[in-house]
């Protein structure tokens, strides 16, 4: 019974990215602000994710995303932010899954930022970042971490080492029937240089729960998410999301 079982949570781990690799806030496949080395649809030829998040803040953002997955092994999309009138951001962001055995895998990743901080002041920035996901279990619940290290090419970022860590946990599978997945990740980076509600700081600590509506469909995908972003601070704010997939 005990290796029945864990073959059980061993497959849920491995399949677990299939019903919740959805975009994070920046636009990448991953968990609210740290990209996992997952990619849209990493098991379909093609598929495309629609989505969008609200963070309540005092300035408030939108941020209207696309992405498509290609091949099973890489992503492209853009994802714009819009803060106000005169401060909307435009993020462009790619990703390749070069390493695939059973619940672990590597990708690599990166993005270009168009930053509008007003009429008078325009800014570019870049990323590039390195991805590590393995299944595991936690407390016999099925999980996902991920461990990241990148670099941010912005101006006062010059010797600045990028680093989060993340954790999509199937929360009581026997109760929730995977429809419910707590997410956390801590980074010392956000989703740009110019984010709203999650800025770097000190550090940056997000949780939520992500709800994959369409759990037990193979190619289609209908997530929602509800956010806490920069948890532990005073000038933490509340954030929700929605997302749309379909594979072909």
């Amino acid at each position: 019974m005990k290796k029945i079982l864990s073959i059980l949570l061993g497959l849920c781990s491995v399949s677990l990215y299939s019903w919740t690799a959805s975009p994070s806030i920046g636009g990448t496949t991953g968990l609210i602000t740290t990209p996992t080395a997952n990619v849209a649809w990493g098991k379909s030829s093609f598929g495309f994710n629609l989505g969008t998040h609200f963070i309540a803040d005092k300035n408030n953002s939108i941020t209207p995303k696309a992405t498509i997955g290609i091949a099973g092994k890489a992503e492209l999309g853009a994802t714009y932010d819009i803060q106000d009138k005169e401060s909307n951001d435009l993020l462009l962001h790619g990703k390749f899954r070069f390493h695939q055995s059973g619940d672990t895998a590597l990708a690599i990743g990166g993005n270009f930022q168009s930053i509008n901080y007003g009429p008078n002041f325009n800014d570019t920035a870049g990323q590039i970042y390195l991805a590590t996901t393995y299944g595991a279990s936690f407390f016999k619940m099925p999980s996902e971490t991920t461990i990241v290290f990148g670099k941010t090419f912005a101006p006062g970022a010059e010797s600045n080492i990028d680093f989060s860590m993340g954790f999509d946990l199937n929360l009581a599978p026997s109760v929730f029937k995977g429809y419910i997945h707590w997410l956390l990740d801590f980074a010392n980076y956000s989703y740009s240089i110019d984010p709203r509600g999650a800025g770097a700081g000190r550090g940056i600590f997000n949780t939520g729960i992500r709800v994959a509506v369409l759990r037990d469909s193979p190619n289609m995908l209908l997530n929602l998410d509800l956010m806490i972003l920069d948890a532990l601070d005073t000038n933490r704010s509340f954030g929700a999301g929605l997302a749309f997939g379909m594979a072909f």
